[in-house]
């Protein structure tokens, strides 16, 4: 009996599709098939897509259930916000609406498992709910976004939530600059939590309206369940490559993969289980590369040289990195 639904969102082209295809192969590769494919399976993956005539050639051993994302679907799910990742919350309250007693796991399409996720295969609770990963208090996200000139948007989020309050599930409730911001690229909701999700969906059209923090949808999310209960990591299971060359060089190693291998033979595989350890290791690596690149870019020399030991440490024998720091230093 299904009880759970992994839900997926992936539009636009075919990088995108890409992508999700890689992530739902990783979650096939680490979760026992017999959950969520046959007669008792308990798990039912749902792809939210504007292509799903490409995810069915892509993954033809799956079972998987398909929305079709029409253009003016896409477009209603931002309405006049301008706020694009307002649709990851219109597709969980979709989700919600049609299987309202069943948890759900929304998963980023920029992500893969690495390991088996035991924690996320058991039924959820009111009290436990499941994002990526805390990131930082956010009223430091001031400083945070500093570093990148866009500090304008946490203040503007911080002066807002500090002289408002907002209703959640029929009562007035005041959010502090001392939460923290958790990141959104997993999202584990018990199914009580689909009567919160237009209140969500409330605050995420008020925090960007107000901010235009591009993290709105996942300061909602954060902010709701940090008042409702205890949220839990998930970057032990899952590696998120959210940064922009992170994306790059994993389009890169997912497209090589596709060329010499089919979707279909990588069901179950040894190989992608191999691959997901290998890669993250390979992305996380690359990550403490760009922050030290960056940094001596700009001349943060302390912060800058601390990167450079760590990924030296740990990756000693990249003479293509070492080419990198040189040209940062000096530039």
């Amino acid at each position: 009996m299904i009880n759970k639904n992994l839900v997926f969102l992936s539009y636009g082209n075919e990088q995108e599709y890409l992508r999700a295809v890689f992530s739902i192969l990783s979650l096939s590769s680490w979760v026992p098939p017999e959950l969520f494919i046959g007669k008792q399976n308990r798990f039912r993956i749902i792809v939210y897509t504007d292509n799903p005539a490409y995810f069915q050639e892509h993954l033809p051993k799956l079972e998987i259930e398909y929305f079709l994302l029409t253009t003016t679907i896409l477009d209603e799910m931002v309405g006049d916000t301008g706020f694009f990742h307002r649709r990851k919350v219109c597709v969980i309250d979709q989700t919600f609406k049609k299987y309202s007693d069943q948890d759900l796991l929304f998963i980023d399409t920029d992500t893969f498992f690495y390991t088996v996720p035991n924690k996320l295969l058991v039924p959820f609770n009111m009290s436990n709910s499941f994002m990526h990963v805390r990131e930082y208090a956010i009223e430091k996200g001031v400083d945070v976004f500093a570093a990148f000139r866009q500090e304008e948007y946490p203040k503007a989020f911080v002066d807002y939530i500090t002289k408002n309050t907002f209703i959640v599930n029929n009562k007035e409730e005041s959010f502090s600059p001392k939460s923290y911001c958790w990141n959104s690229g997993v999202l584990g909701l018990d199914s009580n939590f689909g009567k919160l999700i237009p209140d969500v969906l409330n605050l995420t059209d008020k925090f960007y309206a107000n901010s235009k923090w591009f993290i709105s949808e996942q300061l909602a999310f954060a902010l709701v369940l940090q008042k409702r209960g205890n949220i839990e990591a998930t970057d032990d299971l899952i590696y998120h490559y959210w940064g922009k060359r992170q994306k790059a060089m994993m389009s890169i190693l997912i497209k090589q993969l596709f060329q010499q291998k089919s979707p279909s033979e990588l069901i179950n595989s040894r190989t992608i289980r191999s691959l997901t350890k290998k890669w993250k290791t390979m992305i996380s690596n690359d990550v403490i590369l760009e922050q030290a690149v960056i940094s001596l870019q700009q001349r943060y020399w302390l912060f800058g040289i601390r990167k450079a030991v760590q990924i030296i440490m740990k990756d000693p024998f990249n003479k293509k990195m070492y080419k990198e720091l040189i040209n940062a230093a000096v530039a």
